[in-house]
């Protein structure tokens, strides 16, 4: 049909030649791609099979957007690159208008002093007061010194940066390990720092050093340990350290509405952190040598009494939350939280049910997600937690740009880098 359209144009007939070509070539084009469309859809369609149309939710009544919560969870504001061990450094907190309050000069706490370390974590003027306490110590002891404390050029008592010594350096992450250590468990016995230490667990966490920025130039990089040195959990708030860890929501499709429902637990009352808020389905912190799929599917047991083997079929992960975040007293609790969905039957065959040996939650409800969205903004749930629970409802299309005018700005805030060192293996 195309050859004789081409013939019809070489022989300049009228009128008929260019409509019979443009008949020819919408044939031509257009069957083959309306069949490729319906062949299309009828996959998506059975690929998706469990994808309900989601009808975005309505912010509650005297509610205008999500980003007050995320600015209150996500309040912690750290020193801004260029990193440099003679400046100024200084942390604040964030407003749930987005304001900057309560700054504070801080001391960066590096490995080393070698100019291309940028800090792993930073630390308060009473901690570091305590470090150099620690460091005369050895000095008057006639020790050396596990720490190098470097002072400001213009007023030399003012310390600027502090990090390990050399030699300690050379021992590696055991010989900083031993050395921090010794550090916290001293200042728990002559009970300093008691508010933060009072929540001591003998659980090691890992402190991870920055990745190497060249690694794949640099051959020898390859072989870096991303491990800095371990410490106790409690202890990570005295020098600003990144704490790891998962959490998990659980959820289960309404056969009448369509819609989500969360399995939300209350925290017992008995917890030393955030007694009585409203939780993830389960979380946890990630030990030293713990993976995330690891800790997660052991806290599902053992928070939840989740059946091991459908967690680990049918869990899903879904990305990397961090949560830089200030507590009302000040200290710096920066967070890394790996995030994972889990789909749960809609029969109530598999429901997370109570521990009572394990004492984390007092109860658990199956919430209805317009219901969890109020909660959010009545402040009901543990920072971490919220933020989750926002990314969750991001991720299912139940917060979109028509429910929040400032959508852009919640997912952009909660997603704030704050530059410290996050968990890493070197490239094969």
């Amino acid at each position: 049909m195309l050859s004789q359209c081409w013939a019809n144009s070489h022989r300049r007939t009228a009128g008929l030649t260019l409509n019979t070509c443009r008949s020819a070539l919408r044939l031509y084009t257009s069957a083959p791609r309306i069949q490729n469309i319906t062949t299309t859809r009828t996959s998506l369609r059975s690929y998706y099979t469990d994808v309900i149309p989601v009808q975005p939710l309505r912010l509650p009544s005297g509610h205008h957007s999500l980003l007050p919560l995320v600015n209150s969870c996500n309040n912690l504001v750290l020193p801004n690159e260029p990193w440099d061990s003679q400046s100024i450094h200084a942390i604040a907190t964030r407003t749930a208008e987005g304001g900057i309050v309560d700054q504070e000069t801080v001391v960066p706490f590096c490995i080393s002093h070698h100019t291309q370390d940028k800090p792993v974590g930073f630390i308060r003027p009473e901690v570091a007061l305590a470090l150099e306490e620690d460091h005369q110590k050895h000095l008057i002891q006639g020790s050396a010194s596990p720490w190098e404390l470097r002072y400001s050029k213009e007023h030399p008592k003012t310390l600027r940066a502090a990090a390990f010594a050399a030699w300690v350096n050379e021992g590696g992450k055991y010989t900083r390990t031993m050395h921090m250590e010794r550090l916290v468990y001293d200042w728990r016995k002559h009970n300093m720092f008691s508010v933060i230490l009072k929540g001591w667990s003998d659980e090691a966490y890992p402190v991870f050093m920055h990745a190497p920025a060249n690694e794949l130039a640099d051959a020898s990089s390859s072989h870096a340990d991303p491990i800095a040195f371990a410490i106790e959990r409690a202890a990570l708030p005295l020098f600003g350290l990144v704490n790891f860890g998962a959490l998990l929501t659980a959820y289960v499709h309404d056969p009448k509405t369509g819609r989500l429902m969360l399995w939300i637990p209350q925290r017992s009352l008995m917890k030393r952190t955030w007694p009585g808020k409203l939780d993830v389905t389960v979380g946890g912190g990630m030990g030293l040598g713990d993976t995330a799929m690891d800790t997660i599917v052991r806290e599902s047991a053992e928070e939840a009494l989740l059946d091991h083997d459908y967690v680990k079929e049918f869990i899903r992960p879904v990305g990397v939350l961090p949560f830089s975040n200030r507590s009302p007293g000040g200290w710096i609790l920066p967070g890394m939280y790996y995030i994972f969905d889990l789909p749960l039957p809609a029969d109530g065959s598999i429901t997370p049910r109570i521990n009572a040996l394990d004492g984390e939650v007092e109860k658990f409800e199956l919430l209805d997600v317009q219901v969890v969205l109020q909660y959010l903004l009545e402040g009901k749930f543990k920072s971490s937690s919220a933020l989750a629970i926002v990314d969750f409802l991001i991720r299912h299309g139940y917060i979109t740009e028509d429910t929040d005018p400032r959508y852009m700005e919640v997912c952009r805030l909660l997603r704030t880098d704050f530059k410290l060192p996050v968990a890493w293996r070197p490239l094969l």
